[in-house]
């Protein structure tokens, strides 16, 4: 028995380690181009588009949709704006969400080109008045480029839903 154990010690010894190594690497992994980002936007757009959606774009490149208009004024620079948002990889899982943070009344607080986002977002920011809901395909050289961002892998295109709740101006 004590000889068999020694054995299988000794083979996990050298399995172990290989297939931790296999693991780690990133060999096997496809890495996603900007050929592939465009695809898939180009994807969704078309099937936005096929269902009746009216998609426009942002002077950055940014694709949206409005779902409700708002009223009153646009942010400037040094506004406090509160709003709910979702983020969603165009496959529709959700990767960040103000509903998610410890915020009871789900609104998340920015204070426009102050807090630091990522371009898109603060494009898409100051786009929206007082009531504005607004869906946002923003390319992934407008939020993390060709290196990606822990779950966001290179060359992918991010969603948001906004809803603007609040635009506190700067006095």
């Amino acid at each position: 028995m004590r000889e068999f154990f020694g054995k299988l010690i000794f083979v996990l010894s050298i399995i172990t380690p290989l297939f931790l190594y296999s693991c780690l690497t990133t060999d096997d992994v496809p890495t996603r181009t900007a050929a592939d980002e465009k695809e898939e936007i180009d994807t969704v757009i078309a099937r936005l588009e096929k269902g009746g959606y009216n998609v426009d774009t942002t002077a950055l490149g940014s694709f949206y949709v409005i779902n409700k208009p708002g009223t009153g004024d646009f942010p400037q620079s040094g506004d406090t704006v509160k709003l709910i948002y979702t983020g969603f990889f165009l496959d529709g899982s959700v990767f960040d969400s103000s509903i998610n943070q410890n915020n009871p009344d789900s609104l998340y607080e920015v204070i426009f080109m102050k807090t630091p986002l990522i371009t898109g977002f603060n494009e898409a920011i100051s786009m929206m008045n007082k009531g504005a809901d607004i869906d946002f395909i923003i390319p992934s050289d407008l939020a993390y480029g060709s290196t990606g961002y822990f779950e966001i892998k290179p060359y992918t295109p991010l969603g948001f839903n906004i809803k603007m709740r609040y635009i506190g101006k700067v006095h």
